[in-house]
């Protein structure tokens, strides 16, 4: 904070200017300026103006229509399309000069005024948030013109989401309507000079941004013949550094809509990748219309085929040919392609609850959104998972692939890596039904600012249905509080509670717990938390999900958990095949992200009886399949732990990274590795499971266990100055690589220590082959 008032003064100071203190307000949350409301999250209108403008009577004279356009005027840079919004009432104004006298002049209101009146009204209350400029990241531009107006949207992608700065827009001045004079291609470059010269160039001057425009010969301006006018237009724009790119106009709604009228207000974070830019509200996939089917026809391959199926006529040979191969594996699906409500589908039936849904084939432009918004929907999912979920309601060929390139580019995924286990032979616990065996444990991840620094996490080790419950303290007496408020209570009485040995689980209070409700307590052995191995799992999970957060949400984990905690019980676990909540409920819970991706519920009717013997039916198949599984997956599991139990050796002079052990409080969050590369010195011992190791830059040495260290796959260090290192003459070289100057001499430069694999393990590097 003290930083940042230093950096304020010193402009302040750097540029002559003084502060009045009784109009200063410091370590405000938001702060009233200039009839606006700034805050963290951006600028809006001042809610006070804004009513204003909407308790605004109907004007009947030309003072009055000034009055409204002065105020309303005001906040244009919220609405989208206000010029052409707002023409019908400027064309009132029109020829009548701005004397007191003529404001008194009656007006004709006429229809049109009046829709343009209200529409302005509604615009400004539902004004978006605009997001600050970061100058340090580029900037996206759409640009539109038709023949009644010029609109623009500056933009730029904040936090993984692209949000808007301003809004521009302005009506055609009378030589520019005129079709002669102006063509098509003119006005859209008179679009696009107005926005970047004009209304945005305090943003863009010295930037990097691109443009979207839905005018095709506008991308090639470069090339393309121009007249005088548009010459003088583009040495205008040569002082700027932009990309143009064509995007279809169904797809550049951002700036089409700020050109025509009746205009519509764009959200504060349009999404350039979904279906509809301009939209964040969800289409169901209804005889009346998709936006699924808008999005399929800009796909070639899927039009080429959707239009096989409407004829239901299987292509030839030669016509598959002809196709490209994403195309030919569509035709592969043949007899599961249908329409429905105009919309590509495939049918397929679910094996293990034999019902049929439909799968919506997916845009090529579309695939990496909906595996992207899925993914965050389930906070982070593996690759399976996420797979599963998607294919739920979507698919396209490769998807299996694609969906594993897009996981390899997730940041948030990639800088979680989960922490080598002990190898030990592995006993897994067997279970049949729900709430047999309930794991239970404490996370500690520090104070935040709601005073909750630990949370209570129980697994059903059937259903592997999850609780994570925020506390303020381990003590016995809010341990068993939060077990009979969020279990017991709402899910019934389990069978045993099996947790560590840690004095609220082994407390008089919780053995007095478990007698009144006849629950058996179980404990782990000392010092092996592997023996509440689903609870340990799940804690890891838990983690990952709160490190993915955005750091400034960390903070404030405890507003996030339950819908993290909602996430996982509602995405499919590998050991069951099916979803925790499914196995504990009986049913699929029906889910936001289901709505923001335009699927409808997939429910068949049923009366009361006949629902109840489907219902216990459906649910012995599913508790025998997810026995079966379990027991699979657990017999996997501890063929491929044990087989895994012996790690590979480290050689001297191999490059390391360290486990962070000291991860108390918060630091649960941070990276599970430490970014400075250690290297090995040498083993210790005949079991190849210790070694001692050093920083490579220099440093304190350390003895340390295979298990806390892992291979490092980060560039060498820069050396120092050869004079600056004092290495014992006994010490292996660190710096791997460093060449030394022509007045130091020529020496015989080794390879680096290769990594131990299969074929050479055990085997030393080749200067140690004599």
């Amino acid at each position: 904070m003290n930083k940042h008032l230093d950096e304020v003064f010193g402009r302040l100071w750097q540029h002559g200017l003084k502060l009045r203190p009784d109009k200063c307000r410091l370590f405000q949350q938001e702060v009233k300026f200039l009839g606006h409301i700034v805050d963290r999250s951006g600028v809006r209108p001042d809610p006070e103006k804004v009513k204003a403008v909407q308790d605004w009577p109907i004007p009947s004279t030309i003072k009055g229509v000034r009055a409204f356009l002065g105020l309303a005027g005001y906040y244009r840079r919220f609405v989208a399309g206000f010029a052409n919004i707002a023409r019908p009432l400027n064309s009132l104004l029109v020829g009548i000069p701005a004397t007191k006298r003529s404001g008194t002049q009656r007006i004709v209101w006429t229809p049109d005024c009046k829709a343009s009146f209200d529409a302005l009204k509604e615009a400004l209350t539902q004004a978006p948030i605009l997001a600050y400029a970061d100058f340090n990241k580029p900037f996206v531009v759409y640009t539109d013109a038709s023949h009644h107006g010029l609109g623009a949207v500056l933009a730029q992608v904040q936090e993984g989401r692209e949000r808007v700065i301003a809004y521009a827009s302005r009506s055609l001045h009378p030589s520019e309507r005129n079709d002669a004079n102006y063509s098509s291609f003119k006005l859209e470059l008179l679009a696009l000079k107005w926005a970047i010269t004009e209304k945005f160039k305090d943003y863009l001057m010295g930037a990097k941004f691109t443009v979207f425009t839905d005018n095709n010969p506008l991308a090639h301006l470069q090339t393309a013949r121009l007249g005088a006018v548009e010459q003088r237009w583009v040495a205008q724009l040569a002082s700027f550094d932009y990309d143009i790119k064509y995007r279809s106009g169904k797809n550049n709604t951002n700036a089409d809509a700020l050109s025509r009228f009746p205009a519509s207000v764009i959200q504060d974070d349009p999404d350039t990748d979904a279906p509809a830019i301009a939209s964040t509200a969800a289409v169901e996939l209804t005889p009346e219309g998709s936006e699924w089917e808008e999005a399929q026809a800009t796909d070639p391959d899927i039009q080429m085929v959707r239009r096989y199926v409407e004829k239901q006529e299987k292509p030839r040979k030669a016509d598959r040919q002809a196709m490209s191969s994403r195309g030919q594996r569509l035709l592969q699906h043949w007899k599961r392609l249908q329409l429905r409500h105009n919309v590509l589908c495939r049918k397929v039936m679910d094996n293990k609850s034999h019902e049929t849904h439909y799968q919506i084939i997916c845009p090529s432009s579309r695939c990496q959104e909906v595996w992207r918004r899925v993914h965050e929907a389930a906070a982070h999912a593996g690759i399976d998972k996420t797979l599963v979920s998607l294919r739920k309601n979507f698919y396209w060929p490769g998807m299996e692939g694609e969906v594993r390139q897009f996981h390899q580019g997730c940041a948030a995924c990639s800088l979680q890596k989960s922490r080598v286990e002990p190898k030990a032979p592995l006993h897994p616990v067997t279970v049949s039904y729900p709430l047999e065996v309930i794991a239970l444990d404490f996370l500690s991840l520090g104070r935040t600012a709601d005073e909750f620094p630990y949370i209570l996490v129980a697994t059903d080790q059937f259903t592997r249905f999850a609780w994570a419950i925020p506390t303020r303290d381990q003590t016995a007496q809010t341990t068993v509080k939060a077990i009979w408020a969020n279990i017991i209570q709402n899910f019934g009485c389990p069978t045993r509670f099996h947790s560590d040995r840690g004095t609220n689980f082994e407390s008089a209070l919780m053995k007095e717990l478990c007698e009144t409700y006849g629950v058996v307590k179980s404990r782990t052995t000392p010092y092996h938390p592997a023996g509440n191995g689903s609870a340990e799992r799940f804690n890891q999970t838990l983690l990952k999900m709160l490190r993915a957060l955005e750091e400034e949400k960390q903070n404030f984990w405890p507003q996030y958990l339950a819908e993290l905690v909602h996430a996982y019980n509602n995405t499919v676990h590998s050991a069951t095949g099916y979803t925790p909540s499914f196995l504990m409920f009986g049913r699929h819970l029906r889910l936001p992200v289901d709505l923001n991706l335009a699927v409808g519920p997939q429910q068949p009717g049923y009366l009361v009886g006949g629902w109840v013997k489907d219902h216990h039916q459906k649910m012995s198949v599913a508790y025998r399949i997810a026995r079966d599984q379990m027991k699979t997956a657990s017999f996997q599991q501890k063929r491929h732990y044990d087989r895994s139990a012996k790690a590979l050796p480290f050689l001297p002079g191999e490059r390391v990274l360290v486990r962070l052990r000291n991860k108390r409080g918060r630091g649960k969050l941070a990276p599970w590795w430490s970014p400075e590369p250690f290297v090995v010195l040498e083993q210790v011992g005949d079991t190849g499971l210790v070694y001692r190791v050093r920083p490579e830059k220099g440093g304190q040495e350390k003895t340390l266990h295979r298990n806390s260290m892992k291979p490092c796959v980060l560039p060498p260090v820069v050396p120092q100055p050869a004079e600056q290192l004092q290495e014992p003459e006994t010490a292996l070289p660190v710096f791997y690589g460093f060449l030394p100057t022509a007045a130091q001499g020529q020496v015989n430069v080794e390879p680096l220590p290769r990594r131990s694999t299969q074929t050479n393990r055990g085997k030393p590097p080749a200067r140690y082959g004599d």
